[in-house]
């Protein structure tokens, strides 16, 4: 039996999905929405289309096996997809770097153009919510124009862009209210499309506000690729001191914007990724049964044992000796 089912989906509407999932896993295509249940899944994805051609779909479910999805590019710059994942975790790659996004972290939201090739893994056994909105600058424009220039700012380059961003204590409010909705007998439709024009409304302002205070930054393709090699060198040089200016001149890249690129991409500092990595590589190594503290220690650069040994357990929980102990 194959642990993992992979969907093949040309981005775009949500029709391109159904037309995927149905081969694969039955189930019907009811008043916009899709169903299907069996022992192994439980899916149910709704979509509501605002008057503007917005799409809003709100998708939940669980699979007892992962789920791959393929999405090549739309070859469109002017149709935008917002995804919000209201409950569960997945891992998303595009040029060829996989990242980890969870509910109520700073990737919940994701933002991006369909113009490049995306691969999405949800776990199995895990419940999963998301909330997303799918709609050309043309509809937004009808619907908001107060959202124009911040569109062009954010989207104005024809070129593949994604962005990230923390949802809000109203955002998750109205999302609370729209699978709640999505399940009433009476007045569903009408009241779901209401709070999702809140939703779409509240996520325009949040982006306003961090564009206005330089907190928010798009990540194109190039970028994605500079920062997988910056990865690579960082992943090759355990036994290394790292310089942020000597890695920002090694790859052409201001300072600035290493540090602002790498933060958008992992969340975290290179500083912190590089020590975190660096202390998984002492586990694996600790863990074979191979090494002594002292072979890890100076195999990883250390040259004072004690100061390896206090930030292994300031990482790990537990000072490399215990690790030492456990079995093989």
């Amino acid at each position: 039996m194959r642990d993992k089912t992979i969907l093949t989906i040309q981005e775009g509407p949500i029709d391109n999905y159904y037309q995927a999932l149905i081969p694969i896993f039955g189930g019907e295509v009811k008043d916009g929405g899709y169903s299907v249940s069996s022992h192994e899944i439980d899916l149910q994805m709704s979509s509501y289309i605002f008057p503007e051609e917005i799409e809003l779909v709100v998708a939940s479910g669980i699979y007892n096996k992962a789920i791959e999805i393929e999405r090549s590019p739309d070859g469109d710059p002017d149709y935008i997809h917002i995804a919000i994942i209201k409950e569960g975790q997945l891992t998303r790659s595009y040029s060829n770097q996989k990242q980890f996004i969870e509910a109520d972290t700073s990737m919940g939201v994701f933002a991006h153009n369909g113009m490049f090739p995306l691969v999405t893994e949800i776990p199995p056994n895990v419940n999963y919510k998301a909330v997303t909105f799918k709609f050309s600058k043309k509809s937004l424009e009808r619907l908001l124009p107060e959202t124009n220039d911040l569109i062009k700012q954010l989207f104005g380059n024809p070129q593949p862009i994604t962005y990230h961003m923390h949802s809000t204590r109203e955002i998750e409010r109205l999302t609370d209210d729209i699978y709640y909705f999505r399940d009433e007998t009476f007045g569903s439709r009408a009241l779901v499309m209401a709070r999702g024009l809140e939703v779409l409304t509240s996520l325009f302002l949040k982006a306003k506000q961090l564009l206005e205070n330089n907190d928010i930054q798009g990540l194109h393709v190039d970028d994605y690729q500079r920062l997988l090699k910056i990865k690579n060198r960082l992943m090759s040089s355990f036994n290394q001191k790292i310089s942020v200016e000597e890695i920002a001149l090694e790859f052409g890249i201001s300072i600035s914007k290493l540090k602002r690129d790498f933060k958008t991409l992992f969340d975290c500092s290179l500083y912190q990724f590089y020590t975190h990595a660096k202390m998984d590589e002492a586990y694996r190594m600790l863990k074979s049964g191979e090494y002594t503290v002292m072979d890890v220690g100076y195999e990883l650069g250390y040259q004072n044992l004690s100061k390896f040994s206090s930030m292994f357990k300031k990482v790990k929980g537990i000072s490399p000796k215990d690790v030492l102990k456990m079995p093989v």
